[in-house]
């Protein structure tokens, strides 16, 4: 080996290192004539994002009836006996006492209007069954069902709708904006259909109230 004096792989031993004076090796008995190899940190792996997603099916049963349970409380408006309240306006302009009329007609409204909230507690509880099903086929902490007691104050569905989506982009390979899409979409239907319907109330109100002025 024809090299300057210094320290190279043992070529009886290439994982230790061992001094050669330019001419031949150091004896190898002495321990401090040899020195351990360098060592390379390798670098650290960082799992990608995409990979640390879950591949499942985000689309559970539950989500969709939540989603028909959000669009039933407008139906309401049609269950509720307008023509019978416009006939007791009626009777008032004639001179008759339309109090018992009245009164029959509030507590069908009462009624009627006991399903919105029905409609938000089956809300609420398959919110949480669609949690529960999202957990069971492996998503790491779902967006949690308790946002949707916000029901309660005319915001949860969107919260609960808005929250799972964003939620299930980040966690599973699917993510969540199908039913998102479905949820908003027919929310928009539902404000047009209530929107018309007020204006054809509206409109008929005048009508009766212009005839009991007459």
């Amino acid at each position: 080996m024809s090299a300057p004096a210094g320290w190279y792989p043992d070529p009886t031993d290439p994982s230790r290192q061992r001094w050669w004076d330019g001419a031949q090796w150091a004896a190898p008995a002495p321990a401090a004539q040899y020195a351990p190899a360098p060592q390379y940190a390798s670098a650290p792996q960082v799992a990608s994002p995409v990979a640390a997603r879950v591949a499942v099916d985000t689309n559970t049963v539950w989500v969709w009836l939540a989603i028909a349970m959000s669009v039933l409380p407008i139906g309401v408006l049609f269950l509720i006996d307008w023509d019978g309240y416009f006939a007791a306006l009626a009777q008032a302009g004639s001179g008759v006492n339309p109090t018992a009329d009245l009164l029959a007609w509030e507590a069908h409204v009462f009624a009627v209007s006991a399903l919105s909230w029905i409609a938000m507690a089956a809300f609420i509880v398959f919110s949480w069954l669609d949690w529960r099903e999202l957990r069971r086929r492996g998503v790491p902490a779902p967006f949690h069902w308790a946002w949707s007691f916000f029901a309660l104050l005319n915001s949860g569905l969107a919260v609960y709708m808005i929250g799972r989506a964003v939620v299930l982009k980040r966690r599973t390979v699917a993510g969540g904006w199908p039913p998102l899409w479905v949820w908003i979409g027919t929310t928009v239907l539902t404000f047009v259909v209530a929107i018309v319907w007020m204006i054809g109330f509206v409109s008929k109100l005048f009508t009766v109230v212009g005839g009991m002025a007459a």
